[in-house]
Order: C-alpha cells, then sequence, then structure tokens
C-alpha cells in the first residue's frame, strides 16, 4: 500500500527512498506535478490515499538561485506553503526537505530555504534539515573514477549519507517541527575526502587541499555549515553503510 507521494521525483533522494521503500512510495516528477502549479498538486492528491507527501522539489544549484531570485522562491518558498494548504484540505502530511543552508543564509538558496523553515506550521509539518553526499557528488565522483580533485581544508560541514538520510525521513515520519539530521561532528570537506578515500580504497594523494575563499560575483558560501544533529549518527560508520548501499544498488 503506497504511504508516500514524493513530489520532486526526478531528485536523488526521491529515488533513494523509493529504491529504499519500493512497496509503500511513489515518485512524481514535474512531468506530472509542478509545485508551482496548486491544480498540478491537487490532482495528485485527489487520486492517491497516501499519508504523506515528501517533498523534495527544489532548486538547489546555489549560482542558479541567486541569479533566478524570483523562480527560486517561487519554489522553494511559495510552492510548499501551497503544499502545506492542500496537505491540511486533503488530510495528509508534508514533510519538507531543508538544508543546513537555511541555518546560515547567506545567499538567495539559503534565504528561501530560512523562509519556507519559518513559514510552516511545525504543529503539522515535518522539516527535515539535513546535507547528504551521494555518489554523484564531485568529490566522490572524482576519487571513484581516480582523478585529482580539490578539496577545501578550511570549509566545514557535518553531512550524512543519502541512504542514511531516506531511511532517517521515514524513521521520523510521524514527528513535527524542524529536525536536525546531520553527522556528529563538523568535517573540513578535505578530510571529508580523506574518509572517501579510507573506505572505498582509493589513493588519497588525489586529494588536493586548498582554501576556500568567497569570491566577488559569486554567491556567498558559510564557511561553516555544521549543525548539531538531534540523532548521532557517526560519519566513518555511515560511510561504510553507504559503500554497501551503492554496491547494491
Amino acid at each position: 500500500m503506497i504511504s508516500f507521494v514524493a513530489l520532486g521525483g526526478n531528485s536523488r533522494l526521491a529515488k533513494c527512498f523509493s529504491d529504499l521503500f519500493p512497496d509503500i512510495s511513489v515518485n512524481v516528477d514535474k512531468s506530472l506535478c509542478d509545485i508551482t502549479n496548486k491544480k498540478d498538486i491537487e490532482k495528485v492528491f485527489k487520486k492517491t490515499n497516501a499519508k504523506y507527501i515528501l517533498n523534495c522539489a527544489a532548486i538547489t544549484d546555489i549560482e542558479y538561485c541567486e541569479k533566478n531570485p524570483k523562480e527560486t522562491f517561487d519554489v522553494n518558498t511559495i510552492a510548499p506553503l501551497i503544499i502545506e494548504k492542500l496537505c491540511e484540505k486533503y488530510n495528509k502530511k508534508l514533510i519538507q526537505i531543508s538544508s543546513d543552508y537555511a541555518y546560515f543564509p547567506t545567499n538567495v538558496y539559503g534565504i528561501s530555504k530560512y523562509l519556507i523553515e519559518k513559514l510552516l506550521n511545525p504543529k503539522k509539518t515535518l522539516i527535515v534539515r539535513t546535507s547528504f553526499y551521494y555518489k554523484d557528488l564531485y568529490l566522490i565522483k572524482g576519487l571513484f573514477k581516480n582523478q585529482s580533485v580539490s578539496a577545501y581544508k578550511n570549509m566545514y560541514f557535518n553531512p550524512i549519507s543519502i541512504n542514511r538520510a531516506a531511511k532517517e525521513i521515514y524513521k521520523n515520519r510521524n514527528k513535527k517541527g524542524v529536525i536536525n539530521i546531520f553527522s556528529s561532528k563538523k568535517i573540513s570537506k578535505y578530510h571529508f575526502a580523506m574518509k572517501v578515500c579510507k573506505v572505498f580504497d582509493t589513493d588519497k594523494k588525489l586529494v588536493k587541499p586548498v582554501s576556500f575563499v568567497n569570491k566577488v560575483g559569486f554567491a556567498l558560501r558559510p564557511p561553516d555549515s555544521s549543525i548539531d544533529s538531534n540523532i548521532a549518527i557517526n560519519l566513518d560508520k555511515d560511510l561504510f553503510q553507504f559503500k554497501k548501499y551503492i554496491k547494491i544498488r
């Protein structure tokens, strides 16, 4: 029985969620539902008895967001409000995906996520604030191909694997308000790349440490986007689970 409908069905997270929970979830992509179109959303809601609406649809390209603020706010901020209202009308629960950048809103993308966190009803909706890594992430993809990659030694975060993010979304589906799902300790991008090399037995010499500096003409990025997690997640163990996950796929 389908209990989850994932909007933004072509997103990495939606695909991962349906991979892990194929019997209870269905993905709906933009060709079937433009989340900025209320009629599209309502059509989907009328056709499903699913209790949970997982909104993975978002514009996440930081530079694109900076150049296209109206479109970014339409998709990332206004659309989830429409979805939440329709969830109330059709007796469904919204699970909204947010970002570590919402906690440090230094650019258009971060502001769009910050605003939706503030505007959604914390008594009805679950907001999942997270930062996840995946197979096609620049650092990981390059190392898998034995290519040289650059990694910031002075930019910090505390990510989790995309598969762990999907599992935690399912486990915490009945909670409300904001939940932070991150690894337990912050780490530099460089040291994260070193851990990836260790887990996947890749040459550490491929990783070149570089210094991060915000540049004029580009979206500002916070040098430290780490956030205290509500769930204890060990990054080393998480990387090994990620390794198993991508081998199975």
